[in-house]
């Protein structure tokens, strides 16, 4: 089972089914509203500088972004320590609520006690 608040989901908003190279590790073809969802964030992974073909990637990624055929759906959450509660907490947003949680995989305090 896949960690969801490491996720990203991505949807195909071009009203036609579009291939976009620059998902998974050889392009995913998506439907018309179809989404795509995969374990860390796009952004980190196409600014890799060990690949050769990222560069242009990156490119195909952000024109699909600023035509509106493509919308980011979530990203990875952030994730922020307290170092007064020794505790872990990522943000939320529920009915224009924003609220600290859990991080999806249960509490975590770096003490050892």
């Amino acid at each position: 089972m896949a960690i969801t608040c490491l996720q990203t989901k991505v949807r195909n908003m071009s009203g036609a089914t579009k291939f976009f190279g620059f998902l998974g590790a050889h392009g995913k073809r998506l439907a018309p509203g179809e989404e795509y969802t995969f374990t860390g964030d796009l952004v980190t992974r196409l600014s890799q500088p060990n690949f050769r073909t990222r560069a242009r990637q990156l490119a195909g990624f952000e024109a699909a972004v600023n035509s509106g055929d493509l919308v980011i759906v979530s990203t990875p959450s952030q994730h922020y320590y307290d170092a007064t509660l020794d505790v872990t907490k990522i943000i939320t947003v529920a009915n224009s609520v924003v609220n600290d949680v859990d991080p999806c995989w249960g509490a975590y305090s770096s003490s050892i006690s």
